[in-house]
């Protein structure tokens, strides 16, 4: 009795960790972090004004950002404004990671008997290192403040096909699209 307790505990026990790593796996996509604060009018609002990030590192890129940031928010309805008269401002903040991890190809050689009642496999399987790789991602938070309350906050990622700054700068230019996509339209205007 206690054996079969043991034998069944065991498939059990690894559809659990194929679970768990699956939702490990769900929780890492890079798929963008939007949240917007429901008692908002967003209707009511007319005027934005975009600060310039925290923490610069690149004014040419950073300035890129801010005008994507105007162009769209402006195809929304909105009217870019002085900080003081703006009834939003909106921060960005940009970063970049990079994920290391080493990749391997496994080659399978082998020979194999099947027969009507099962089968039989011989054979070897070696695994041949390809070198590191290296994934760059570029960041973007975008925050919306209203009289000191955030109404909406949008957090995404981009994969970096390369590092250059053309690259980076059209990465941007998606990631910005697609953070602000989801900011209600003001058509009153």
């Amino acid at each position: 009795m206690n054996n079969n307790k043991a034998g069944t505990s065991f498939p059990y026990r690894v559809v659990l960790v194929f679970l768990f790593c699956a939702w490990l796996a769900g929780c890492a996509s890079n798929k963008p972090q939007i949240k917007m604060r429901d008692e908002t009018n967003f209707a009511a609002l007319k005027t934005f004004y975009v600060q310039p990030p925290l923490n610069s590192v690149n004014p040419t890129l950073e300035q890129h950002m801010a005008s994507t940031i105007i162009t769209v928010l402006q195809g929304k309805g909105l009217t870019a404004a002085g900080e003081e008269d703006a009834d939003i401002k909106v921060g960005f903040f940009p970063s970049s990671r990079v994920e290391e991890g080493g990749s391997s190809v496994s080659i399978g050689l082998g020979t194999g008997v099947f027969g009507r009642s099962g089968g039989i496999s011989l054979g070897s399987i070696f695994s041949v290192p390809v070198g590191e790789q290296v994934t760059e991602y570029q960041n973007l938070q975008i925050e919306v403040v209203q009289n000191g309350e955030f109404i909406y906050s949008a957090a995404g990622s981009a994969e970096l096909e390369a590092s250059d700054s053309i690259t980076v700068q059209q990465a941007l230019t998606t990631l910005v699209e697609t953070l602000l996509e989801s900011f209600p339209a003001n058509r009153a205007n």
